[in-house]
């Protein structure tokens, strides 16, 4: 197939599309609506997708506020933007897995051009078909969380039947699949949250539940071999007294002042482990999480779908914290 012929598969598409884009380092005013050109795709191993619903991560507040642009330096403006859920409409000619017309997710690369836009290109081993029972938008929720979640739990930690978990902030994006996916490999899983979230919590399996703000993490649980930890500071730090001798923890993305400076001191105290865990755009993973969420064993939580010209009060959100699942970007929303 000639690249003419590749450009002309699948449906007529526009010269350019609406997208949020990142204009300069700091607050979620910093994210503009644009019309921009759709993205430069290669003609062989890639996908154009055409984006139904895109998920929001606190990892694109930390990228949106200069966090992390030592470790992902971006030039600017740029498209944020992560997890995908859309429809192939054009695809390379070395591609034989996927189809045009393929609902389609995925986990794609923070350094190129994002998912907060009407169209993404991608390597096309990075999306996966879509669980069959899943919108686009609860589709679009499952990557970057999920994948975080099972990374740490499955792959790092190596969990099983008879695993004594902690999960805290079981409530938000992480959190809620990583109680899911650990009690879907046998595990006896513990939960903090707040108070207003224990229903929602208890609902995603969690064999223990503790109100953070009124019960002391130690006294409500020990001996465990696992925590799974979102937040940082003194949470992190309080972790280390509820591990068995030789448990893991397990800190998401990256530890903060707090937790770093303490570390090596509550590692030999305790003797644990600290481990990071990254986001890990491993695809195997959604082909794993595929037949549990079609089989109902994990849900798939949203708290919000809105609307892409509503990306800065979607950041806003964010950055507050406290969220109860995970919040979507919905192409349609508004429309």
């Amino acid at each position: 197939m000639s690249d003419a012929d590749w450009m002309n598969q699948g449906p007529e598409l526009p010269q350019t599309m609406r997208a949020a884009l990142l204009t300069g380092y700091g607050g979620p005013e910093m994210l503009k609506i644009a019309d921009v050109p759709l993205p430069v795709h290669a003609p062989h191993n890639e996908v154009l997708v055409a984006v139904r619903a895109a998920g929001l991560n606190p990892f694109e507040t930390k990228v949106r506020r200069g966090w992390l642009a030592e470790m992902f330096p971006l030039q600017l403006p740029h498209v944020l933007g992560t997890d995908v859920a859309g429809v192939v409409v054009r695809k390379g000619f070395d591609v034989s897995e996927l189809e045009v017309g393929d609902m389609v997710y995925g986990l794609l690369d923070p350094m190129r051009q994002g998912t907060y836009a009407g169209y993404v290109a991608a390597p096309s081993y990075l999306v996966r078909r879509m669980p069959a029972n899943l919108d686009f938008a609860h589709a679009a929720a499952v990557p970057m969380a999920a994948c975080t979640a099972w990374h740490g739990l499955v792959a790092m930690a190596q969990i099983g039947p008879g695993s004594r978990v902690l999960v805290q902030a079981a409530s938000g994006g992480v959190g809620a699949f990583a109680v899911q996916i650990a009690k879907a490999h046998g595990a006896w899983v513990a939960a903090t949250c707040s108070a207003a979230n224990r229903s929602f919590v208890e609902g995603l399996g969690a064999d223990l539940v503790i109100d953070y703000a009124t019960q002391p993490l130690s006294e409500a649980v020990s001996d465990l071999d696992v925590v799974l930890n979102c937040i940082g500071g003194d949470t992190a730090t309080e972790s280390y007294k509820v591990l068995k001798r030789g448990g893991q923890l397990l800190i998401v993305l990256r530890g903060d002042m707090v937790e770093i400076k303490a570390r090596h001191q509550m590692m030999a105290e305790y003797g644990v482990s600290t481990r990071e865990v990254a986001f890990s755009a491993q695809p195997e993973i959604l082909d794993k999480l595929r037949p549990l969420i079609e089989a109902g064993r994990i849900k798939v939580e949203l708290e919000a779908q809105i609307a892409l010209e509503n990306v800065a009060e979607a950041h806003r959100l964010l950055d507050a914290g406290g969220r109860r699942g995970k919040l979507v970007l919905n192409m349609d929303a508004g429309a």
